[in-house]
């Protein structure tokens, strides 16, 4: 029976040993970066009081299905996005509200109440912006900020959390809006599809939290929205 063997390179061990201490170093410094996909536009810190920020459903981009388009979002980053059916957004309001349950500066509106409002609003000005809708929106409920969220694309993964012919891949943006002026006090985007560790290293921060695996557009959904919850949350004054 044949056995295979290896020669030894002189100094191979040591450089062995350097590549090793190098890539360690790399991925210290990207566990201490932001993920790739995350970009964090007009934060303010801290961000002024708020006493009360009202959470609406998640909103859809609007987009032919098979289609693929870029699309603009209120802090002017664009996003390539896809159709999203109604069920994929309210299974995404699901995982924001869950982010946010529980704590009294919050205050989670329901789609039935959001939809009222807005056949209401339209009745009278047809013509309303998305910023005045959402102004008045927030006036009514007598909140001092409203955080809009937009799902522009939820393409899941074909294959297992150990083999994937397709990964997940996943775009959305969160923006607070001050009711009182309109001004944008902070937006979060995330725009990522899921690659190995290999090919980005850039993703080792999501890696480190989740395994090393193909994760699903929820999973990779409800990361995104942990990972925004906590940066909103941590910029706010205490209760």
């Amino acid at each position: 029976m044949k056995t295979c063997t290896t020669k030894r390179i002189p100094g191979s061990t040591a450089l062995h040993a350097r590549e090793m201490a190098g890539l360690l170093a790399l991925l210290l410094i990207l566990s201490a970066c932001g993920f790739m996909g995350e970009k964090r536009a007009g934060i303010q810190t801290p961000l002024p009081p708020l006493k009360r920020i009202a959470i609406l459903p998640m909103d859809r981009v609007s987009t032919r299905p098979a289609s693929e388009r870029p699309t603009c979002t209120l802090n002017d980053v664009i996003i390539s996005s896809q159709a999203i059916s109604p069920q994929t957004a309210r299974e995404v309001t699901s995982l924001l509200f869950h982010e946010f349950r529980g704590d009294p500066r919050f205050v989670l509106v329901p789609e039935g109440t959001c939809m009222g409002f807005l056949n209401a609003m339209l009745a009278t000005d047809i013509k309303a912006s998305q910023l005045k809708l959402i102004r008045s929106f927030g006036r009514q409920l007598g909140v001092d900020a409203v955080l809009y969220g937009k799902l522009y694309r939820f393409r899941d993964r074909i294959g297992s959390p150990y083999s994937a012919k397709r990964p997940a891949s996943v775009a959305l943006s969160l923006h607070l809006i001050r009711v009182s002026d309109g001004a944008v006090l902070w937006s979060y985007t995330f725009d990522e599809t899921q690659h190995s560790l290999t090919e980005n290293l850039f993703q080792f921060r999501l890696y480190r939290k989740q395994g090393m695996r193909w994760l699903t557009a929820k999973e990779l959904t409800r990361y995104a929205l942990d990972q925004a919850a906590k940066d909103l949350k941590k910029r706010l004054s205490p209760e």
